[in-house]
């Protein structure tokens, strides 16, 4: 599965937006730290923190999404699929990866309805006025990676070979 250049390609890509989400989860991290370490020291706090930790870990669950099913690394019930013949732990692992294709698809779609609503209506966060499309961003962009990121790993199941 490394070899195949579909599959490298794919999981440089991942790890690209993965390492974007985790940008986003260390500023949201550290605008909150510094925040407490201002309001317990010299009792300023920094405007709109919980709308930066939102965005930060939004985008970090979203962009780090496409990696974790690409690599096959969600939580998973080995102690069943362990007993499964190859051709069969091949089957499941097929679906599994169509199932999530089409699962992420959906939440794009609906995601994106719904960011359309919001940018149709000019919606912006309560505290720093950020537009809502921001917040959606990481979710249609890591939705739609996650979706191809899940038939690549179809396919690396399907070209799988027979021994385990």
């Amino acid at each position: 599965m490394g070899s195949d250049p579909i599959f490298r390609l794919a999981d440089r890509l991942a790890r690209w937006l993965a390492y974007a989400g985790m940008a986003l989860l260390c500023g949201a991290m550290l605008v909150l730290i510094v925040d407490i370490a201002a309001r317990k020291t010299i009792g300023f706090s920094i405007l709109g923190t919980i709308d930066l930790t939102q965005l930060g870990v939004m985008g970090c669950v979203f962009l780090a999404m496409p990696l974790a099913f690409l690599r096959g690394t969600h939580v998973g019930v080995e102690f069943l699929t362990d007993l499964l013949p190859p051709a069969l732990l091949r089957a499941v692992r097929l679906a599994a990866g169509l199932i999530g294709a089409a699962f992420m698809l959906a939440l794009a779609w609906y995601g994106l309805l719904q960011a359309q609503i919001q940018l149709a209506q000019g919606d912006k966060s309560v505290t720093l006025g950020i537009p809502m499309i921001l917040y959606w961003a990481p979710l249609l962009v890591g939705s739609l990676a996650s979706s191809a990121a899940a038939l690549v790993a179809a396919l690396a199941a399907l070209r799988a070979p027979q021994e385990r």
